[in-house]
């Protein structure tokens, strides 16, 4: 019994010396191999590297930075600024000058874009359109009038119209609606000797066809209280659309050459509106003044329907890209 014990006692002391030195081995191993190296892998087995292109930034300057000193590497030891490009916006209504506009269907009344559309501004020259619209309706086309010197005391035009000159009152609508002449507005105006009626009858012609923004302090438009909103503009292109359809008819004659008479001599009144050679083109009017800025009135035939864009503010020679910015976007 005694010889099994110290039997059973040797086995269990050989066994301890075996794991012991099986330890110290693994140890010993574990020293001789850094801890998380990697497996070597022959050349057979090793994979090709191919370095990255170099990223270049433009810095502030607008210079690649890839050339001297502005190469990232080597400026390591410096601040360097990196531009990152912005987020181009490619809005086409942004690049439109005017302050406001609006674009609207003149036989349905429907609305397709618009900006600022009830804000107050100046009309410029459009107001030659009401000019008109009182002219017709109070004045027979076939009365006379003479220019008179002071008449005369406004910004030149193209139409080439001076003091003692007799026109009718039809005629002095071309150069007026064509050329823009401000001569012509002031002798229409002041032909009734009242000057001042004439003005309250635009006015309130005004309201009546549906413009409550609008209000005119002389007949062309150089006076800059002169005023309505693009709605207001949109109402008289429907109410000259639907009911003064002769006064667009001067607008989209392209000239009208008049022969030298006992009353007036020979001129030649062109068009100015830059849509003139547009066939689709039915009627408007254009204006331009420093306060004003550019306006304009274009009526288009477009799909079989009358759409009017108005423009209000445009920059100084901006008001047909304006509007043919509309016209694209329309068409989209």
């Amino acid at each position: 019994m005694i010889q099994e014990s110290r039997k059973l006692a040797v086995l269990a002391a050989v066994a301890l010396l075996i794991v012991g030195f099986s330890v110290l081995a693994r140890v010993s191993r574990m020293r001789t191999s850094p801890i998380g190296e990697s497996k070597q892998v022959s050349s057979s087995e090793s994979k090709q590297y191919t370095a990255p292109e170099p990223l270049f930034f433009e810095t502030e300057k607008g210079h690649d930075s890839s050339n001297g000193s502005n190469n990232l590497a080597a400026s390591s030891d410096k601040n360097v600024s990196i531009n990152i490009p912005k987020k181009v916006n490619n809005d086409p209504f942004l690049r439109i000058t005017a302050r406001a506009y609006l674009v609207g269907n003149v036989e349905t009344g429907k609305i397709y874009f618009e900006r600022n559309s009830a804000k107050q501004l100046p009309v410029a020259s459009i107001s030659k359109l009401v000019t008109a619209i009182i002219a017709m309706e109070t004045l027979a086309s076939s009365s006379i009038i003479e220019i008179t010197p002071s008449e005369t005391m406004v910004p030149p035009d193209g139409s080439g119209i001076g003091a003692g000159e007799k026109f009718t009152v039809k005629e002095l609508l071309y150069p007026m609606l064509l050329d823009s002449s401000n001569i012509a507005a002031e002798a229409i105006a002041s032909s009734r000797s009242n000057r001042m009626k004439f003005l309250e009858l635009m006015s309130s012609y005004a309201w009546e066809v549906g413009m409550p923004q609008a209000y005119f302090a002389d007949p062309s438009g150089i006076d800059p209280h002169n005023q309505a909103s693009a709605k207001d503009i949109f109402a008289l292109a429907q109410y000259l659309y639907k009911f003064r359809s002769d006064i667009l008819a001067i607008t989209r004659t392209l000239s009208l050459e008049v022969a030298t008479t006992s009353e007036h001599g020979a001129h030649n009144f062109t068009n100015i509106h830059p849509f003139i050679d547009d066939a689709r083109f039915i009627g408007g009017k254009t204006g331009r003044t420093k306060e004003a800025g550019e306006t304009m009135l274009t009526i288009l035939r477009i799909n079989g329907q009358a759409i009017a864009f108005i423009i209000m503010g445009s920059e100084i020679g901006a008001r047909e890209g304006d509007t043919r910015i509309l016209i694209e976007e329309l068409a989209k």
